[in-house]
């Protein structure tokens, strides 16, 4: 499948802006691949389940299949513990991904489907790298440099993440096929509950995002600005308006997959 068929149409240009101001890169590529992966191993290894042909099989050949068409080495999957949602890509050169247990136990087939073709597609489009690069040297600013370049780093880097997960759930929608499912996961790691996500009614809470767009002050604005991830309500109506859109409508008909 194409890049363009599901990549935000403002996500390419909000890249340009970003990257320019963008320093260390070399250096922190390095120190994190020869230290701070390293470091990271033996947890991985002591701390979870790594996910095999053994262990957890079809999540292993659903990431095969998703990394296959996305031309991509599979990554490896860890399995951690937790008590809430969550499935996380990260890596510069060597990638993984962390899926909560509590994750796999609640998600039907489709919606863990949506999950992971999401970070796949962020380790396949150098999303992925970008972010955990963009953590690091967020650290290393704040110490060196004054709080206002770290926040216009952020500021300029969130920008673009922000519109790199729009594209995330386009390419998660097309894998999975469904839109209900698609809609389900996003509400489930809202609410961390199977049983509250099914009460929401998708209508009013998309009429949310409304809401949030007529907080039009500068400090509603810089905290608007100063998410990484888009506000759930934005999501699901950017993924609506991908779905009923040519584009979107075009890709499914080439999928065969027309709900």
């Amino acid at each position: 499948m194409e890049r363009f068929c599901y990549i935000n149409e403002k996500q390419d240009e909000a890249y340009r802006q970003y990257k320019d101001g963008v320093a260390f890169q070399k250096d922190i590529e390095s120190v994190f691949d020869e230290i701070d992966y390293k470091i990271k191993l033996p947890d991985f290894l002591g701390k979870t389940v790594k996910v095999t042909q053994k262990q957890f099989p079809e999540l292993y050949e659903l990431v095969e299949e998703l990394s296959e068409i996305l031309q991509i080495t599979a990554p490896t999957v860890y399995v951690y513990e937790d008590y809430y949602y969550g499935a996380e890509s990260y890596g510069i050169s060597y990638y993984w991904i962390e899926l909560s247990a509590k994750t796999i136990q609640d998600f039907s087939k489709e919606e863990l489907r949506f999950l992971m073709a999401r970070e796949l597609y962020k380790i396949a489009d150098g999303v992925t790298k970008q972010k955990t690069m963009m953590d690091e040297r967020f650290k290393m600013i704040r110490m060196v440099a004054p709080d206002e370049l770290e926040k216009m780093s952020r500021l300029s880097f969130y920008h673009w993440y922000r519109l790199s997960n729009y594209s995330a759930d386009n390419f998660g929608y097309l894998m999975c096929g469904s839109m209900k499912s698609s809609v389900q996961t996003i509400l489930k790691l809202v609410l961390n509950s199977v049983m509250l996500a099914e009460q929401v009614d998708v209508k009013e809470f998309i009429g949310q995002a409304s809401e949030i767009n007529r907080q039009d002050n500068m400090v509603s604005n810089y905290t608007k600005a100063d998410e990484a991830i888009p506000y759930a309500p934005h999501r699901i109506q950017s993924l609506l308006a991908y779905a009923i859109s040519d584009r979107g409508m075009q890709t499914r008909i080439r999928q065969g997959k027309v709900e």
